[in-house]
């Protein structure tokens, strides 16, 4: 695997840590992500070093945001295609801020996503990845 470690951000945590840990299997990645819902649990952070890392927020009506920095750039996971939809509100570690509705993405979209980066350290190219 790609990356070093996870940070679970754990917005209901009493002393506000997050939760670092090490992960050795992609099914790690997969529980962590599943595990996010909008409210207690509202980010999972990939991450290899401060400048290459990919952030997966939000979960509360399956509305997951999808961002990931390397080498200092700062990428979005988009829909390819127009969404004519309000932007969302939705909760990233702990923040709430609305997003377009093209970069409100469901459960298995970011998942697919969080895996390739986890076991290859790139953005999966299947998926539309924009600047910000």
């Amino acid at each position: 695997m790609f990356f070093i470690k996870k940070i679970v951000e754990e917005n209901s945590s009493k002393d506000g840590e997050d939760i670092v840990s090490e992960f050795s299997e992609l099914m790690q990645v997969k529980n962590a992500v599943d595990k996010l819902n909008g409210e207690s649990k509202s980010a999972v952070i990939l991450s290899r070093d401060e400048e290459n890392f990919m952030v997966i927020g939000g979960g509360a009506d399956n509305k997951h945001v999808c961002y990931a920095m390397l080498k200092g750039k700062t990428y979005f996971m988009a829909n390819k295609f127009p969404i004519a939809k309000p932007a969302a509100e939705v909760n990233v570690g702990g923040k709430r801020a609305m997003y377009p509705s093209k970069r409100c993405l469901g459960l298995s979209m970011v998942l697919e996503s969080a895996k390739h980066f986890a076991d290859r350290g790139a953005l999966a190219q299947t998926f539309n990845w924009e600047a910000p």
